[in-house]
């Protein structure tokens, strides 16, 4: 898979918190929304810092673009977590370990690095 591909299943698949999908799908939607994310940033930054007026039109564009794109895809990140929740075996209810300060993002981490179908196997060959 590659960069467009996992940005274009990013979004035809935003609404759809059924089914599965792979490692590579998950971390190229991340990674395309995190550049497109990088370069309204620094816009903003570049908005704030270069012009006399610390508050003019371009900043307050780039403030309600950024806004905006974070407003936007906050659903389908959302569902993107819960078909990777899927894929490795585990419930999408798995998201709340976020709201845990510190340890939570480790876990979310360790959770959307492992293989598919990891967890599967291990209730498998308990069996």
């Amino acid at each position: 898979m590659k960069l467009w591909n996992g940005f274009k299943k990013f979004w035809t698949r935003g609404l759809d918190f059924s089914g599965k999908t792979s490692r590579s799908e998950f971390w190229w939607g991340v990674l395309a929304n995190a550049l497109i994310m990088l370069v309204l940033l620094v816009l903003l930054i570049v908005s704030l810092i270069c012009f006399e007026e610390v508050i003019n039109p371009f900043s307050i564009t780039m403030i309600a673009l950024f806004a905006l794109f974070c407003l936007v895809e906050l659903l389908p990140s959302i569902s993107l977590i819960f078909r990777r929740m899927h894929d490795i075996g585990k419930s999408g209810a798995n998201i709340w370990v976020l709201f845990i300060p510190l340890f939570g993002f480790f876990w979310y981490l360790y959770l959307v690095t492992r293989p598919t179908g990891f967890y599967e196997k291990d209730v498998t060959s308990a069996i």
